[in-house]
């Protein structure tokens, strides 16, 4: 069975309990440090009651990567509601992810660091960062298209997004997100002045 990041199903109430403790403990430690009853302890479930609902730590990886990406998802339907123009829309995204990188928790993008910790080792998860990520640049290829900009421009403003996440990891600060979205202005702003001729 091929997994993506499109649940067969919604979560049960102890998926939900299970998988929202999974990713408190990857976020704080990484994959590999995490135990099934470390996941069992933190979500106040037995470990039976744990593997009844999640048999393998992989399948709680996947849990937690369908988590990261449907609040990716919502956040995306949130600024594009809140926004009439695609160049805002666009600028919007980078505005979500300032307010990502400001909070406490954060510790970097779930599917980059998963990649990093498991990517080479477990073809599931490489796949499913890069289902991730191809998503991104195609919400975003979408977004060039309504604003007539050139299709090329959604790959530039993939890793503008994508390279934020990363240095903010790093820097553990919001800065990368303000950066990004200051050169995606700049980017536009090029190609508005040349369709203006």
């Amino acid at each position: 069975m091929t997994l993506t990041l499109t649940p067969p199903a919604p979560e049960t109430s102890t998926q939900r309990t299970a998988s929202k403790a999974a990713d408190e403990l990857f976020t704080e430690h990484g994959v590999l440090p995490v135990t099934m009853a470390d996941i069992a302890t933190r979500a106040g479930l037995s470990v039976e009651e744990l593997r009844a609902a999640y048999p393998t730590k992989q399948l709680l990886v996947v849990a937690v990567l369908r988590r990261w990406h449907g609040a990716w998802r919502r956040a995306l339907a949130h600024i594009a509601e809140a926004s009439d123009d695609p160049r805002d829309e666009i600028l919007g995204i980078f505005s979500y992810l300032e307010e990502c990188f400001a909070d406490e928790g954060w510790r970097g993008c779930a599917f980059i660091n998963g990649h990093a910790e498991l990517g080479r080792q477990d073809p599931v998860i490489a796949d499913l960062a890069a289902e991730h990520f191809r998503d991104v640049e195609h919400h975003l290829a979408l977004l060039c298209a309504r604003a007539d900009l050139p299709a090329h421009i959604a790959e530039t403003l993939s890793l503008l997004v994508e390279g934020a996440r990363v240095e903010s990891a790093v820097q553990g600060s919001a800065k990368p997100a303000r950066s990004a979205r200051l050169g995606a202005a700049m980017l536009m702003s090029v190609f508005e002045e040349r369709s203006a001729f």
